[in-house]
């Protein structure tokens, strides 16, 4: 394969494009003029320099010799206005798809998220309805929902093949969201452990998903969409406790009882507070991710396409926390 990749300097993209180039096959990444492409030139990919709200006309001359286009690019809690985030998270999807169908592409993987699925407390997969109400302010979620309809407009018109791939909360070496928050907690000289800390949360590695996206490519199925929002079980404990290993240290834990922190969340919430360094993410549901269980099964990918995730959260964790340590500041 010669796919085209967009989101490439970025977290899911950097692992796809490291994890593509291990099989062999060719990476031709679009990227930003400020992006850095050091990491995506030294694992051999082809570098173009353009944006997702570029026409599509441009893009499709980028897209020139390529057979498959992975669109991960995305503007993920990062504030702004709705106008802002919709150029990039659904105007940016429509562009993509629309010059890759101009492209002759054979096969089209758009990531999207779980976040799509609004605010859930049971079972959830791809056969759950996506309309539970979502916050004005939760642009990220509102972005995600619209580009998904774009993506299956552009397949339906221009018959080219989407597979729609929706991970929950990603970390990983490269990762300058979850897991940095998560690294300034365990710098405190006290962690708060949210609840009993033992529940399943709803994060995967990084690796984990580009394994799933490399599955999505190779399979070419059209019109289907899969959860990625469990690889392996991971509570919140090990998340901590695991990245606090990685940068050398050992945090000291204090668990905070859940009545009080759902309390506080909500009614933080209520004034508008988001989650620190994480616009438009209410606080409400940071609790409810960080202290209920995972609900996002992932079967049909298993089922479907033979995933089976090939990294362990304990090997990870480390990983990402060595990562964390040795970048602190850059």
């Amino acid at each position: 394969m010669r796919v085209f990749l967009t989101g490439g300097s970025g977290l899911l993209g950097s692992h796809l494009a490291a994890h593509l180039r291990g099989y062999g096959h060719e990476v031709v990444a679009l990227h930003r003029a400020e992006s850095n492409t050091d990491f995506l030139a030294a694992v051999g990919c082809s570098l173009v320099q353009g944006d997702v709200t570029n026409a599509p006309t441009r893009l499709t001359a980028f897209m020139r010799g390529c057979t498959h286009v992975v669109h991960a690019a995305a503007l993920v809690y990062k504030g702004g206005s709705w106008a802002e985030v919709r150029a990039v998270n659904v105007d940016g999807t429509r562009n993509v798809l629309e010059a890759a169908a101009e492209a002759g592409i054979r096969h089209a993987v758009h990531v999207s998220s779980v976040a799509v699925y609004g605010t859930v407390s049971t079972k959830t997969d791809e056969t759950s309805p996506v309309d539970a109400p979502v916050a004005a302010s939760n642009l990220y979620a509102r972005s995600k929902r619209e580009a998904e309809r774009a993506a299956r407009k552009v397949e339906s018109e221009r018959a080219l093949p989407v597979t729609v791939l929706r991970p929950s909360g990603v970390y990983g070496e490269r990762d300058r969201l979850l897991t940095a928050r998560v690294a300034r907690m365990v710098r405190l000289p006290v962690t708060p452990l949210l609840g009993h800390g033992r529940n399943t949360i709803a994060v995967v590695y990084a690796g984990n998903v580009a394994e799933a996206m490399r599955l999505a490519l190779e399979a070419e199925r059209g019109a289907v969409t899969y959860d990625v929002g469990f690889d392996h079980p991971l509570t919140q404990r090990m998340l901590l406790e695991g990245i606090a290993r990685g940068m050398g240290r050992s945090p000291r834990l204090l668990a905070v009882p859940g009545s009080l922190v759902r309390a506080g969340a909500d009614v933080l919430g209520a004034l508008g507070v988001s989650a620190p360094g994480v616009d438009g993410l209410p606080l409400g549901r940071v609790a409810r991710l960080a202290m209920g269980e995972n609900p996002y099964p992932s079967r049909r990918i298993r089922r479907d396409l033979g995933w089976s995730p090939p990294h362990r959260h304990e090997e990870a964790l480390v990983r990402t926390g060595r990562w964390l340590r040795e970048h602190a500041d850059t």
